[in-house]
């Protein structure tokens, strides 16, 4: 699971360097509704302190954006069924929305649509690598 996590988070970065769409933000929302630990915040700050140095903006704007993203989906677990498809895309979408809308992006729309259906694509496949997981321990 930790292998596959950390393939993500370096193809979140290779591809944040050649496309405008926040892949990041697609990957978080999975990771933190699937695994629901502590670690994910760090995870978020890390990448958003790679993905700054990349895109050459002050550090750490994108860490707080990140953080408090999901400290934001953590408070709407109890208030909502978070581990759904629903949920990733809206969270995702609304996300994605408001982090291009933040650091000034063009076409905002359609890129949070395509981050939205990518993270249900890592939600799925994250969710089904835990299962198998869980399946060959038991």
């Amino acid at each position: 699971m930790f292998l596959i996590f950390i393939l993500f988070f370096l193809l979140i970065i290779a591809f944040s360097g050649i496309t405008t769409i926040p892949f990041a933000i697609a990957l978080l929302v999975a990771a933190a509704v699937l695994f629901k630990e502590s670690w994910v915040f760090f995870v978020a700050f890390l990448l958003g302190l790679f993905l700054d140095l990349l895109l050459l903006r002050p550090l750490a704007q994108t860490s707080l954006f990140f953080v408090f993203f999901i400290f934001i989906i953590w408070l709407y677990e109890r208030k909502f069924e978070t581990q759904t498809l629903t949920f990733v895309f809206a969270a995702t979408f609304l996300g994605s929305l408001i982090y291009l809308k933040v650091f000034g992006y063009s076409n905002i729309l359609v890129q949070s649509l395509v981050s939205a259906l990518i993270a249900i694509l890592f939600f799925k496949l994250l969710s089904q690598n835990s299962k198998l997981k869980s399946q060959k321990y038991n």
